[in-house]
């Protein structure tokens, strides 16, 4: 099974994971996630997510999910991205979240792509007596 881990600016990954916790009925296994504040020392935070993907690793890997390209969390993971044991990707929401425990133990490329597939497919324009 594949580790996930939430790297995210301010509580976002923490309020994620209680969310998918609440649709899914009970807190994944091996699913975590850190904060990361504008202001850290880059170096220090590497050290901690290193230690933390060791901690959720079983073998598998550990898929990274973060919220926005070119941020800070972002900037950070990729110093740690190792494909094919640390891999990661930008834009995380609810639906990504599910999707990515849903297929975690599939490999990687497969997991990947259901997990960009169900962030994607997880944002619609709702209109008016639409049904939900």
């Amino acid at each position: 099974m594949i580790g996930i881990l939430l790297i995210t600016h301010g509580e976002l990954g923490k309020s994620l994971i209680e969310c998918a916790t609440h649709v899914l009925g009970d807190k994944p296994n091996f699913l975590d996630s850190l904060t990361i504040e504008n202001d850290c020392a880059h170096e220090n935070m590497v050290n901690v997510i290193s230690k933390k993907i060791d901690l959720l690793d079983q073998g598998d890997g550990v898929l990274i999910l973060t919220d926005i390209f070119g941020a800070t969390p972002c900037n950070i993971i990729t110093k740690i991205i190792e494909p094919g044991k640390v891999n990661a990707i930008a834009g995380v929401n609810l639906s990504m979240l599910i999707r990515s425990i849903s297929y975690r133990h599939e490999p990687f490329d497969s997991l990947i792509a259901k997990a960009i597939e169900g962030a994607q497919d997880g944002i619609i324009h709702i209109q008016s007596n639409q049904s939900c």
